[in-house]
């Protein structure tokens, strides 16, 4: 009778249910499941031949639907689905189960996407042992093991208030026959809300199973299924919440080459393995190129040259697959925007360093398309090794490569989830850091692999994943940016990404700062006392200059020579930039905690202290200030090389979602600070002695002041306690200087409706001060050719060494007293205008 009462009235109340009924092809095998499937880990899962299964086990798994959720209130629900081992359950020693998640809920109940993961629900469904259970209720009798070959589950769930009274039966596979068993229960769950789906594996007293807990060697439980259906009016439907199978897209233009990289789920091997671009042309669309999708990275890309780069053009891709119903086409729109040449300003997104526990991170997103930038700079640690509820693969040797892929493409997802809607409608730069690699603190070494014997990252150089795998990490990241200054790869074959990005006139020089890097082990033989890490020195008395070994790398002598290369030549450029994964300096005092203080951090870009000069002696030149992320720790800082404030500026933005936590909490106040700046402001020496002017830093609240609670209802408030957020880099042609902001995650940013910048921002900080070098003296007077909207580049040459001193631009119109070090030499001043062309030399110009 219960069963014939359920069956009457969610019939009766069918009207208002949002059903759902699984529908799988059965000529097709492939890790990704369908558009409304989401499965954790995916790199376990298949589809094959019209069902579901996880072909490798030791831990939890789970299976959820992303165009239905349960919604508030009273109300009931019905699934059924079709289950069954692929591998006998019983020579395993532990317990597992298989069966129903429900009121799946994570840090944002209402958002579908928050609940992926790190989350929480109730479990239904049968033990290997043969025992009916809900949540952490198990019934007493048991079902003859046999029957998980294949089994049929029902669940019937009455959800009222803060409990739900649950139903759960089996029957044979098929459906029809006797009962094999029927258990119910009332669980409680507040809110009895969120995200439904499947689960098997190994499970715990309380009927949970996840991801994230291996379950060793006796925890191999793998099942399959088919036939899930959905039905109730506690149900609600929303088509559009769907990933895949093409998920986003990446691009950039400069010198008329279009660039495009478009990320696909992975498909199976009988299935299509191109995509199309196409561009609108009125009101039609025109195919202009086909990709062929990389079976590691699982990216198509593009590449057009003679792009017109003076207008918008809409585009649009698209992939051919397989479904339940037959062929089916995924498309993906955006807009390839006109090069902003004739704005007066140039608007940069800055930002980095994404954990998990904010995911889809929709505040920040929000917020940077609300900004309307003209192009986003993403500076590493897209993801990090824990995200997405599992751990990583390792690469020994080159077999584990296609598995350790799937494991990165998931975690990678989450980014591109998140900030897809800011990428399809701007050029772009992505760069990956060290946790893109799964290398967290890398010492580069130009390629070189990482020593075998090696135990830890803190002190060996190289990489320890296998050079196939960072290269398809390059190929997800960097494949959409413009091609190497020079594309030689490094060792073991890993591809290089360095290079050059003019956006409206302003040139980005892209490094990669990890890459070339020396290691500890190449400047010490053991920690310094106190530590038990080569990296890491945390006694104030010790002289990190001894760590400057003769010989050691940071940037390496190929980029070096990009750097010097690209800071002399201004061909359509008015001003410039340099985007790189982390600072030249060490402005951290505090890691991991408020008595974390560490005195020095070989992670940090101030070490090598050579090498760390010799860059900025390069990016000087060119009037540039520096971009970064890494540090989950905004600052703003005027760097010096033999005096303080005597090279350029660098920003570190704040952490999308910060994790780690560090501080710049120096023990003695700044020197020379403005007036009325905070204590933590003025001129310091860094871990390594460097000369740093710290300008603002944005300690996380959470840490920096112990009166803090963080609070747990609100994620706004949660990243906003932590120091997350983004940045802002604005950059003035007309005025010919370039203004910092760095901002905290709003509910729903406009420019008339949010809270303000972080303290110490916006910094507004004019061109001649990114070569803050003391002059000797100053060359005559010169008039800069041009009307008031012209850039002119001045180029100061000293004839007695043969170096361009600098190149600066300048506003034509203008009256320059160009600065010199050298008041004996004798100088060339070269005026160029924005197409290269000589318009002026003026030779054996001297100080007076």
């Amino acid at each position: 009778m219960r069963t014939l009462y359920y069956a009457l009235l969610l019939s009766a109340t069918s009207l208002l249910a949002d059903n759902y009924d699984l529908k799988l092809p059965s000529n097709v095998t492939r890790p990704w499941v369908a558009p409304e499937i989401w499965t954790t880990p995916m790199m376990d899962w298949q589809l094959n031949d019209g069902r579901i299964e996880v072909v490798q086990g030791g831990r939890g798994h789970d299976l959820q639907l992303l165009t239905h959720q349960m919604r508030s209130g009273n109300g009931r629900f019905h699934m059924s689905v079709r289950t069954g081992a692929i591998r006998d359950p019983s020579q395993e020693n532990g317990l597992g189960a298989t069966g129903f998640r429900f009121a799946v809920t994570g840090a944002m109940p209402e958002e579908y996407r928050s609940n992926l993961f790190g989350s929480s629900g109730v479990n239904a469904g049968i033990t290997t042992d043969g025992r009916l259970f809900v949540g952490n209720q198990f019934s007493s009798d048991s079902i003859n093991a046999s029957h998980l070959e294949d089994i049929r589950l029902e669940v019937e769930i009455n959800c009222r208030g803060a409990n739900a009274e649950a139903t759960i039966k089996a029957l044979p596979g098929s459906g029809s026959g006797t009962a094999l068993g029927e258990f119910s229960a009332t669980v409680k769950s507040d809110p009895l809300i969120g995200n439904i789906g499947l689960f098997c594996g190994p499970i715990d007293n309380s009927g949970q199973s996840n991801a994230s807990r291996r379950a060793g060697p006796n925890g191999d439980f793998r099942f399959w299924f088919s036939d899930w259906s959905v039905s109730g009016n506690k149900i609600k439907e929303k088509k559009d919440q769907t990933f895949g199978p093409l998920l986003w897209s990446q691009y950039t233009t400069t010198d008329n080459i279009l660039k495009m990289t478009a990320h696909v789920a992975p498909i199976g091997r009988g299935e299509n393995k191109t995509v199309s671009l196409s561009l609108k042309d009125g009101d039609d669309w025109k195919t202009v190129q086909s990709g062929s999708i990389d079976p590691l990275s699982r990216t198509a890309h593009f590449r057009i040259e003679d792009w017109d780069g003076a207008k918008d053009v809409e585009y649009r891709l698209s992939f051919d697959w397989i479904s339940a119903s037959g062929p089916k086409t995924s498309r993906w729109n955006g807009r390839i925007r006109k090069d902003p040449t004739n704005k007066e300003e140039v608007k940069l997104a800055a930002l980095s360093c994404m954990v998990d526990y904010a995911f889809p991170n929709q505040y920040v997103a929000q917020n940077v398309i609300a900004q309307d930038p003209d192009v986003i700079f993403f500076a590493g640690d897209q993801l990090y090794e824990g995200v997405a509820g599992y751990g990583v693969v390792r690469t020994p040797s080159e077999k584990e490569v296609p598995r350790a892929a799937l494991n990165y493409l998931q975690k990678y997802w989450l980014f591109g989830w998140s900030f897809r809607d800011a990428l399809k409608d701007r050029p772009s730069v992505i760069i990956p850091d060290d946790h893109d690699v799964y290398h967290g603190n890398i010492w580069g070494q130009g390629g070189a692999a990482m020593p075998k014997h090696a135990t830890s990252t803190s002190s060996y150089g190289g990489y320890n994943m296998h050079p196939k795998f960072v290269n398809m990490v390059h190929r997800t990241q960097v494949s959409h940016m413009p091609d190497p200054f020079d594309p030689t790869p490094v060792k073991q074959g890993i591809t290089v990404y360095y290079t050059e990005l003019n956006v409206g006139g302003v040139s980005f020089a892209v490094i990669a700062d990890r890459m070339f890097k020396s290691a500890p082990g190449d400047a010490l033989d053991e920690p310094v006392a106190g530590s038990r890490r080569l990296d890491h020195v945390p006694d104030p008395n010790f002289d990190t200059r001894q760590l400057d070994k003769p010989g050691l790398k940071l940037l390496g002598d190929r980029q070096m020579k990009f750097l010097k290369h690209w800071a002399s030549d201004w061909e359509g450029d008015a001003m410039k930039a340099v985007l790189s994964a982390t600072p030249l300096g060490a402005v951290a005092t505090t890691h991991g905690g408020p008595d974390g203080r560490l005195f020095a951090d070989l992670d940090a870009n101030g070490w090598p202290q050579s090498g760390r000069n010799r860059a900025w002696k390069a990016i000087r030149k060119a009037h540039a200030i520096m971009i970064h992320g890494d540090q989950h720790l905004a600052t703003l800082v005027h760097h010096g090389v033999d005096d303080w404030n005597d090279s350029g500026w660098s920003f570190a933005a704040p952490g999308i979602a910060n994790g780690y936590k560090r501080l710049w909490d120096p023990l003695e106040p700044g020197k020379n600070r403005q007036p009325g700046f905070p204590e933590y402001t003025g001129e310091f020496l860094d871990g390594f002695k460097n000369k740093v002017t710290v300008w603002a830093a944005n300690n996380r609240l959470d840490t920096y002041d112990p009166s803090y609670e963080l609070p747990s209802d609100s994620m706004v408030e949660r990243l906003r306690g932590t120091g997350s957020g983004y940045g802002i880099v604005r950059f003035n042609k007309k005025r010919l200087e370039t203004t910092v902001e760095n901002w905290a995650p709003e509910s729903n940013w406009s420019p008339n409706r949010n809270r303000g910048q972080s303290h110490g921002w916006p910094v507004t900080i004019p061109v001649e001060k990114q070569y803050g070098r003391k002059a000797a003296g100053h060359l005559p007077e010169i008039s800069i050719p041009g009307g008031s909207n012209d850039i002119v580049a001045a180029q100061v040459l000293n004839q007695s060494t043969g170096e361009i001193e600098y190149t600066r631009p300048a506003k034509g119109g203008d009256k320059a007293k160009l600065k010199v070090f050298d008041k004996a030499a004798r100088y060339t001043v070269t005026l160029m205008d924005s197409n290269g062309e000589e318009l002026k030399k003026l030779e054996g110009q001297r100080a007076r």
